[in-house]
């Protein structure tokens, strides 16, 4: 299974002590290196831990030199977008409404934190994914009432 992922996802879970969700459900998962920058960034800047950075269970590779910028995606977002086309990924990882929607009409499967957290629970890896939803909201993660509600009872 090939699995793609942008940034947010990783830094999402790793708020919240969540990002060994991740091998747990994936073999494997590849980033691109834009997304590897955008981490890298993110640790400077105090927004992410760094355990994000040394995972063995992510490989890093080059940014497909097809990607096109688009103006209302990040280079992490496009490149990810871009590898997940080239690859034929069997899952992206995204959470950003404009990335998912160019995914979506690309006829990739888009998976996002909230989607990893449902699928943990349900696989048994994760007791509750409404609890964890709970701290991505106080983490500052936007999630709305609407969705905190379907998450709970998925989990009944």
């Amino acid at each position: 299974m090939i699995v793609v992922t942008n940034t947010s996802p990783l830094l999402a879970l790793e708020k919240i002590g969540q990002l060994e969700l991740l091998p747990g459900l994936f073999s494997s998962i590849i980033r691109p290196e834009s997304v590897q920058k955008e981490i890298q960034e993110g640790v400077e800047l105090g927004h992410s831990q760094g355990l994000v950075e040394d995972t063995e269970w992510i490989k890093t590779v080059k940014d497909p030199p097809e990607m096109v910028l688009r103006k209302e995606l990040g280079a992490g977002e496009t490149a990810a977008i871009a590898l997940a086309v080239r690859e034929s990924a069997d899952v992206i990882l995204l959470d950003d409404l404009a990335a998912r929607l160019v995914a979506e009409e690309l006829r990739l499967n888009v998976m996002g934190t909230l989607g990893i957290l449902l699928a943990a629970h349900t696989k048994g890896i994760l007791k509750s994914a409404h609890d964890c939803a709970l701290d991505l909201e106080r983490s500052g993660f936007r999630v709305s009432k609407q969705l905190l509600d379907s998450i709970k009872s998925k989990e009944i």
